[in-house]
C-alpha cells in the first residue's frame, strides 16, 4: 500500500464520530479445517475486510504527567499488548515505548505518530481472512417442476417453518377491514402446531396481533402488538404450553407510547426480551416464567431497529439494523445487566454484508449472513432494495423489462453470496469463513448431538413484477443444510425439502 494510500486511511479512521465506536474489522488467516476433512465440493479462499479500528471510549487511558507512576506505566502498556493482539496488530520491530504511543496515537485519535501508519499498513496487508468456498448445483428442471407442484399444490404458508423433528408452526391473524381508520381492526390472532403437516393444537388470542414466537422445551413463547391509536402501539407477550394451553399473557409496562420486541431469548427459569421503544431505545427485559418482571434496562440507540439477538457468554449479541441509513451489518454487546459494551460492523471494499442471524457456538460468534456487490455509483443503489439494486440497475439500464424467469433467476444468483463468518468473541474479528454463491445466509441451530447446523436458502426461481407492491423480484429457494463440528468442519451437506420464500 502506498503512502497516500496510507494516508487516505488514516484521515477516514480520523472523521469517525467516537460516540459510534463501530468497528470494521480485519483479522489473519487462521483455518481450522484440513484440506482432507472438508467435502470435495468446498474450495478454500479469502475474504478481505476493511481495517477501520475503533475503541471503547471506557477504556481510554487519562492520566497527567504528573501523576504518572510506575504502575500506571504498567496498566497502560498491558492495555497496549492486549488492543494490539485484538485488532491483530503487529509490534515486531516496536519498542515499549513505541507501543504504547502508537496505542495511545489510536485511543486518542491522533493518528500523529508517525509509527502508527507502519502498523496499520502492516495490518491492512495481512487483512485477509482464510476460508472455504462451497459449491453448489445450479437448480435442475426437476428443481422447477418440484416448485410448480408446490406453488400450485398446496396454500402456501409464509409463516410455517418445520424442525428437525417434522415439528412445524403457523400463526397468521385475521382481521376486520374499516374504512374508516387506515388500519384494519385485529379480530384475533391464531398459532398452531402441526407433527408431520396434520395439525395438533391451536391457539387463539384476541387482544394482539402474532409476529414471532421462540420455542423452549416444547412451550411456546409468542410476541406481538396492539395499536390502540396511531399515536400507540403496545407489546405483548404469551406462553402456550405443550399442549397448547395459554398459561398467560402480558403487555409490556415500560412507559413507552410505541414498543415492539425484536426478540425472545428463553433461558434457565427466566424469558430475556429486547425490545425497542420509542423507535430510540434499546431495552433488555426479564421476566419469569409466570410473565412477572424482573429486570428492566434502557439505551439509547438512535433510530436502529433490533433485528437478532444471541447469548454471548454472560451477555448477549444484539443485531441493530436501519433500513432508512441502509446499515445491516451492526452488532453490540450487551451486558446481563443491559449495558452496550462494545459494538462491531462488518464490511469490505467490494462487498456489502446483511446478517440474517446468529449464534454462540463452541466459544466463537457464528453469524449467518448474504453479501453482494458493492456499487460503484452509490446513488443507484435503489433505496431500501440496496441488496438487489445492481440487479435492477441491469433491468432498466438494458431496458430488460419482460426478462424471462430463466435470466433473472441467473442474475439474482450471481448477485448473492451465503457467508459464515466465525467471529472471535471478544474483539469480532472473523477468523474464518464459509460462503455459497447463488444464496442467502439462513438459520443457525445446534442438533441434538450439539453439532452447529447451518441453513443456506438456493435460489432457485425469481420473477420480475414490478407492479407488485410487497415485492418487485418474487421467487423461491431450496434449504441445504450444512453440518459442523466443534472445529469447525463440515461432517455432511444436504439439500432438505424445504422451501422458503425470495421477496425482495
Amino acid at each position: 500500500m502506498k503512502k497516500h494510500e496510507i494516508a487516505d486511511v488514516l484521515k477516514q479512521l480520523d472523521t469517525i464520530p467516537l460516540p459510534d465506536k463501530q468497528k470494521i474489522l480485519s483479522a489473519c488467516s487462521q483455518p481450522t479445517a484440513s484440506g482432507e476433512a472438508v467435502p470435495s465440493t468446498v474450495y478454500r479462499r479469502k475474504l478481505r475486510f476493511k481495517p477501520l479500528i475503533a475503541a471503547c471510549a471506557t477504556l481510554l487511558l487519562l492520566i497527567s504527567g504528573t501523576t504518572y507512576t510506575i504502575a500506571a506505566e504498567v496498566k497502560e502498556y498491558n492495555e497496549a499488548v492486549t488492543f494490539f493482539k485484538e485488532y491483530d496488530l503487529s509490534a515486531d520491530g516496536l519498542s515499549r515505548g513505541e507501543i504504547k504511543k502508537v496505542y495511545r496515537d489510536i485511543m486518542t485519535r491522533s493518528f500523529t505518530y508517525s509509527k502508527t501508519a507502519e502498523v496499520i499498513e502492516k495490518s491492512i496487508s495481512q487483512s485477509a481472512v482464510g476460508g472455504y468456498e462451497i459449491f453448489q448445483d445450479d437448480p435442475t428442471p426437476e428443481d422447477l417442476e418440484n416448485l410448480w407442484n408446490y406453488y400450485n399444490g398446496r396454500y402456501w404458508v409464509q409463516n410455517m417453518v418445520k424442525d428437525k423433528n417434522n415439528v412445524s408452526y403457523k400463526y397468521y391473524s385475521e382481521e376486520i377491514h374499516n374504512d374508516n381508520l387506515v388500519f384494519d381492526l385485529h379480530e384475533k390472532s391464531i398459532f398452531e402446531k402441526y407433527v408431520d403437516n396434520h395439525l395438533v393444537w391451536s391457539a387463539e388470542f384476541c387482544d394482539f396481533w402474532i409476529q414471532d414466537y421462540a420455542v423452549s422445551d416444547g412451550k411456546i413463547i409468542v410476541s406481538g402488538k396492539k395499536y390502540s391509536s396511531l399515536q400507540h402501539r403496545y407489546a405483548y407477550m404469551a406462553l402456550i404450553d405443550h399442549d397448547g394451553t395459554i398459561l398467560w399473557q402480558t403487555k409490556l409496562e415500560n412507559g413507552f407510547r410505541k414498543e415492539y420486541i425484536g426478540a425472545i431469548l428463553p433461558a434457565d427459569e427466566k424469558i430475556v426480551v429486547f425490545s425497542r421503544g420509542d423507535y430510540k431505545y434499546l431495552c433488555l427485559s426479564e421476566y419469569d416464567l409466570k410473565g412477572n418482571a424482573l429486570s428492566f434496562h434502557k439505551t439509547e440507540v438512535g433510530n436502529y431497529g433490533i433485528w437478532n439477538a444471541a447469548k454471548l457468554g454472560d451477555g448477549y449479541i444484539v443485531q441493530l439494523g436501519s433500513y432508512i441509513n441502509d446499515k445491516n451489518a451492526r452488532i453490540v454487546k450487551v451486558s446481563s445487566d443491559g449495558v452496550i459494551m462494545d459494538s462491531f460492523t462488518y464490511d469490505s471494499d467490494d462487498s456489502k454484508y446483511y446478517i440474517t442471524d446468529m449464534i454462540e457456538y463452541n466459544g466463537c460468534i457464528y453469524l449467518s449472513a448474504y453479501s453482494v456487490p458493492v456499487l460503484e455509483n452509490e446513488e443507484k443503489n435503489a433505496g431500501s432494495r440496496s441488496d438487489i439494486a445492481a440487479v435492477l440497475n441491469y433491468i432498466f439500464d438494458n431496458q430488460m423489462f419482460n426478462i424471462s424467469n430463466e435470466e433473472l433467476t441467473k442474475l439474482v444468483r450471481d448477485n448473492f453470496t451465503a457467508v459464515l463468518l466465525v467471529c472471535n468473541p471478544a474483539s469480532g474479528i472473523p477468523q474464518e469463513f464459509y460462503s455459497v454463491k447463488g444464496s442467502l445466509g439462513g438459520k443457525l441451530a445446534l442438533s441434538d448431538s450439539d453439532k452447529l447446523l447451518w441453513d443456506v436458502e438456493s435460489i432457485t426461481n425469481t420473477s420480475y413484477s414490478p407492479a407488485t407492491s410487497a415485492f418487485t423480484i418474487g421467487g423461491a429457494s431450496y434449504v441445504y443444510r450444512y453440518t459442523f463440528d466443534e472445529n469447525g468442519t463440515i461432517l455432511s451437506q444436504e439439500k432438505t425439502d424445504e422451501i422458503v420464500r425470495f421477496m425482495r
